[in-house]
């Protein structure tokens, strides 16, 4: 699993998980593919992306589709 967390303190701004853009979802694919690339031992196990933001004390998992 390759994860991005995004957390904000306050109220403002909007929500954690807005700050995850197309950009940001490039990086994650681009970092989960080197990370693969470099441990052959993973090799046929499932890839999972996900998202997580915190706010306020509270978790919120998303799943990504890269």
């Amino acid at each position: 699993m390759f994860c991005e967390v995004k957390a904000k303190s306050g109220p403002g701004f909007g929500e954690p998980l807005e700050m995850i853009g197309v950009e940001k979802l490039r990086r994650l694919a681009r970092a989960g593919e080197c990370w693969l690339a470099t441990h052959p031992e993973a090799a046929g196990l499932e890839v999972v992306y996900e998202a997580v933001g915190l706010r306020e004390g509270r978790l919120r998992r998303v799943p990504l589709v890269l």
